[in-house]
């Protein structure tokens, strides 16, 4: 079965057996005596025998609020019944559902039994479901017996199951079936979202990088606390617990609802690895804290169920996260239509509360929006983890290939040095020919930094949108560093920076024949995904070095007005640096350690990833090659990406400033080592409609 599929068929089946339990009929059904029409009601306090009911219409069951002035006070019901004969020498018990907000029942004027608390300290039981022995004692059997119910009305009361008197078994059954599909199963998803949200915040504090693992354990907590309006009086201790109904409605029942949206979209962004401009979330945080500050003033619970309008808050998160996974699909994030199915189960089940309760009116029913929600957890719950187990595959595959490489080269490098001690005595006799062969190695050497050269020259980039700023210095002759910027005359397509394996004429070879190549199929795939882009840039490089055994690391950028994809294939950290904060991070993928793979290494099959984000005014992107992280001072200490990180951070201007101070730093580092490898380093920032770019 495929696994896309198995929520959809869970939830179908917990909805069947839902179903047939509620109209399935068990051997007993015909000793009951149903409780669902026949009532009569009271609205004057006193002895039940003095009080003038009036007949009462069976629907007003489901809203007896208004029969109450003003919607706050207290209801009789009365219900006359008499024992059939199956019923008259058996235990037998009343089974009265789910009343709101709380009940007082007696049996021919004697108490019977209680939910929920009256004023002053009133506290709704609404999912407990009432189910109250008849004592022997109190019944008249042959004769007509009064069972009164005295309720509390504060905005809502209701009684909303299919009362009835049967055998005691029989109404302790359907108290128990009510009780677990409207409050047991709640509580016990609610101790295995604690369970989940404690793992995933252990997993978020080993990486933190991880951020939907933290956004993923605190959805869950506010998953457990949301549904205590279901398990609540289920809870040890609870029948005296003081805590003010009003209070717990305004923060469980209410201002928590506000939450969820917000912390979803941040789920999703951490999920698909989107960065969110912060004046949207600002917009976002106020959303979710006025509807919050109003429920949470609301004076009493009538006011707080009047202020049910506060919904309309729900409408623009939910639009904006329905909105960011259409974009993924968009832009094809394969992440995207993941999410999409694991939040599948909660659509299609608010859709069939709204079916039943709102258009079908089976207010008996139980509401199945909650355990919806819950199975949206558990689909997250497989989708991270099969995230995590893919990735580690992934880098145990690298590993694993990566090693049988290195393996071959050595072998090949151990046959090379048994070869060049060999030739020792031979290269004394034949310093001769190894002059002139230098001489005309020098010639060619010059050649080819000539013919290398060539490929940069006139490259000044000065475009409308990008402020450019970078340096280019070859170690010694001709550079094993590739930078190129893709342009349409003014308009920046995009920028690339690769480092070719090995040193000499080899590798600036490769250099000149790779960037024929990415320069073409960069073109080319404008209109195609990223990834594909890359796949084919790696296929033609393979091709065209044939049994060269170079090999090119890179990143390369691909700008689509305020919005960057990019891919890094086995190069240095990237970083990205917030204009209006100042806040620098590296541009990379969440919870993996694989950066895509390497190009143009035969027998390897590399995974590219495009990564897309948000640019705004005064952003920039930091390249480097990995000289200036990898490069010593004078007590062989690495440079090191923290430290390119930090010095990135601290100076702000155009991309030339940034650039000459990054050097500086740099250069005061490793003042006194030689700098044995190339380095390039590229600055961009994001700056509409100006340009100003420099090669220093």
């Amino acid at each position: 079965m495929k696994r896309k599929y198995f929520f959809e068929i869970l939830t179908f089946l917990m909805i069947s057996i839902a179903v047939s339990g509620c109209g399935a009929k068990t051997k007993t059904e015909n000793d009951r005596i149903y409780l669902s029409g026949g009532w009569s009601y009271a609205l004057s306090e006193g002895d039940a025998a003095q009080m003038k009911f009036q007949p009462l219409s069976d629907d007003a069951l489901f809203d007896l609020s208004n029969l109450v002035e003003g919607g706050r006070g207290f209801i009789w019901l009365c219900r006359s019944f008499t024992l059939s004969e199956n019923l008259s020498d058996v235990p037998v018990a009343v089974y009265l559902g789910r009343i709101t907000i709380a009940d007082e029942t007696y049996l021919n004027g004697t108490y019977i039994g209680g939910e929920g608390r009256m004023p002053p300290n009133e506290f709704s039981a609404w999912n407990t479901a009432r189910f109250y022995p008849l004592p022997q004692t109190l019944i008249e059997k042959g004769k007509e017996n009064n069972l009164v119910v005295k309720i509390w009305i504060d905005g809502e009361g209701s009684i909303v199951s299919r009362p009835f008197i049967g055998k005691a078994a029989d109404a302790k059954r359907a108290a128990n079936y009510e009780a677990f599909w409207n409050s047991r199963i709640n509580l016990i998803f609610a101790f295995l979202m604690i369970v989940i949200a404690g793992y995933h915040f252990l997993m978020w504090l080993k990486d933190r990088t991880g951020r939907e693992n933290l956004m993923f354990a605190l959805i869950n907590i506010l998953s457990a606390m949301y549904l205590s309006v279901f398990y609540y009086a289920d809870l040890p201790g609870v029948s005296g617990n003081p805590l003010p109904f009003l209070f717990f409605q305004k923060v469980f029942s209410s201002a928590l609802s506000f939450l969820f949206p917000f912390l979803v979209t941040l789920f999703i962004q951490s999920f698909l690895n989107e960065h969110e401009c912060r004046k949207i979330f600002f917009v976002r945080l106020a959303i979710t804290l006025i509807p919050i500050a109003i429920v949470l003033c609301a004076p009493s619970y009538q006011v707080l169920r009047s202020m049910r309008w506060t919904q309309v808050f729900l409408v623009p998160p939910l639009i904006y996260i329905l909105f960011i996974l259409c974009r993924a699909v968009v832009t094809h994030n394969p992440d995207a239509k993941v999410l999409l199915i694991g939040f599948s189960p909660l659509v299609a089940s608010v859709l069939l509360d709204l079916l039943v309760h709102g258009v079908l009116k089976i207010y008996d029913f139980p509401y199945i929006s909650s355990l919806g929600w819950q199975l949206v957890i558990v689909t997250l719950l497989f989708i991270l983890a099969n995230r995590f187990a893919n990735s580690r595959l992934e880098v145990e595959e690298l590993n694993r290939t990566l090693e049988q490489k290195v393996e071959k080269r050595t072998a090949e490098l151990k046959e090379s040095n048994s070869k060049l001690s060999q030739a020792n005595g031979e290269l004394e006799v034949k310093n001769g020919l190894l002059a002139d062969a230098k001489r005309r190695a020098d010639r060619d050497m010059k050649l080819a930094v000539y013919v290398q050269n060539s490929f940069y020259e006139g490259m000044r980039p000065a475009f409308k949108d990008w402020d450019i700023a970078y340096t280019f210095r070859p170690a010694a002759g001709v550079s094993g560093d590739l930078y190129d910027f893709f342009h349409d005359g003014e308009n920046l397509q995009g920028v690339g920076l690769f480092d070719v394996s090995g040193h000499g004429i080899a590798s600036g070879l490769v250099t000149m024949l790779a960037k024929t190549v990415i320069d073409r199929k960069f073109k080319e795939g404008l209109a195609l995904p990223f990834n594909k882009v890359m796949k084919e840039i790696n296929e033609q490089i393979v091709l065209a070095k044939g049994d060269i055994e170079n090999y090119l690391t890179g990143v390369i950028l691909r700008m689509k007005g305020d919005h960057v994809e990019y891919i890094n294939a086995g190069h240095p950290k990237v970083f990205f640096r917030s204009g209006k904060t100042g806040k620098v991070v590296p541009i990379e993928l969440k919870n993996s350690d694989s950066s895509g793979g390497i190009i143009g290494m035969t027998g390897i099959e590399p995974d590219f990833r495009t990564i897309g984000f948000p640019v705004h005014e005064g952003d920039s992107i930091l390249l480097y090659t990995d000289c200036m992280s990898e490069s010593k001072n004078k007590t062989a200490e690495e440079y090191g990406t923290d430290r390119i990180a930090k010095s990135f951070s601290h100076v702000d201007g155009s991309s030339k400033k940034m650039l000459k101070e990054i050097l500086s730093e740099f250069e005061s580092f490793t003042a006194g080592s030689e700098i044995k490898d190339d380095l390039t380093v590229i600055v961009l920032t994001y700056k509409p409609h100006r340009a100003d770019a420099m090669n220093v």
